[in-house]
């Protein structure tokens, strides 16, 4: 079922004035009519009931109702004469002004909550910039919360331009994919940067999800080759909260960046597949380990 993400958050019984692309997703592909109602997400991760008051030919008027008949009741028998103040609105986007604001609930982002057993992040090396669109996609469907892109050392050049108006349109996908796939996780995407710099933005993350959860992270870095006998049972069977698995861009890592990896605590791990493509070998990789982590007490790890 889809979902509609919110960019506000919204007490019960206020109103959102939506105009532009959301209002043509909320029109044309939800295809809502005053008088329905249907849940959203809010930026918390928290789903809320959303009622139809009023829509026009390029406005839809939402208010967040609990879910009961009798809230659904009163607001149909006024919603066709509804005039009341809505708060002016962004162009293109939701409500800005909002009847009254209220604070912002706080869960706990360990993906366990969203019952995948761990929160899981991308480290993708820049394949061409086509080939992003797919991961970023595909990896947002699955479910993945982080995805660092890196600017590696086979990173092919065109993959490296106009990066601000590609994470514009990587940004558009996450929201579509999120709202296509009812993805309870907000996948966050990360601005491309050299291995080496993008190493220090994601020390800083793990260190703020350890202060959260108190458990050390498995990173984890694909390879073609068997470098090291170590299974994917194996490496997980410490229950972590985050597994971040690194992904090389066509013609995979190369040994200097492999060996950044290696420094900084990335395992290495090797599926006994066939040689895979950057883009198969990131939905491969970020499924499996989803997979494990789910069930993770159904299996036992023996040594």
């Amino acid at each position: 079922m889809r979902q509609f993400l919110l960019d506000v958050e919204l007490a019960p019984f206020q109103k959102l004035s939506v105009t532009g692309k959301d209002f043509k997703y909320l029109a044309q592909v939800l295809r809502l009519c005053v008088g329905n109602s249907f849940e959203g997400r809010l930026p918390s991760g928290e789903l809320c009931t959303l009622f139809v008051v009023e829509r026009t030919k390029n406005r839809i008027v939402l208010q967040r109702i609990e879910n009961c008949e009798t809230d659904k009741t009163a607001l149909k028998s006024n919603c066709a004469d509804s005039t009341g103040s809505t708060g002016s609105t962004i162009k293109g986007g939701m409500n800005a002004a909002l009847v009254a604001q209220n604070e912002t609930s706080c869960f706990l982002p360990n993906g366990s909550c969203c019952g995948y057993g761990a929160a899981i992040w991308l480290l993708q090396c820049m394949p061409k910039a086509s080939k992003v669109d797919d991961i970023v996609r595909q990896c947002t469907e699955i479910g993945v919360e982080k995805i660092f892109l890196v600017n590696s050392d086979r990173s092919v050049s065109e993959s490296k331009k106009n990066s601000g108006l590609k994470i514009e349109r990587w940004n558009r996908i996450i929201k579509e994919a999120r709202q296509q796939s009812a993805s309870p996780v907000n996948t966050v995407l990360h601005e491309p940067l050299a291995m080496k710099d993008m190493l220090k933005t994601l020390k800083i993350c793990l260190e703020e999800r350890y202060a959260i959860t108190g458990k050390e992270p498995v990173l984890l870095v694909l390879t073609e080759a068997p470098l090291e006998a170590k299974s994917l049972h194996g490496l997980v069977a410490g229950k972590p909260s985050t597994v971040v698995v690194a992904v090389g861009a066509e013609g995979g890592i190369s040994p200097a960046e492999l060996k950044m990896l290696k420094e900084f605590g990335f395992e290495m791990l090797h599926f006994s597949t066939n040689v895979l493509r950057s883009e198969t070998a990131a939905i491969y990789g970020v499924s499996t380990v989803q997979s494990i982590m789910t069930e993770f007490d159904l299996w036992l790890y023996k040594e």
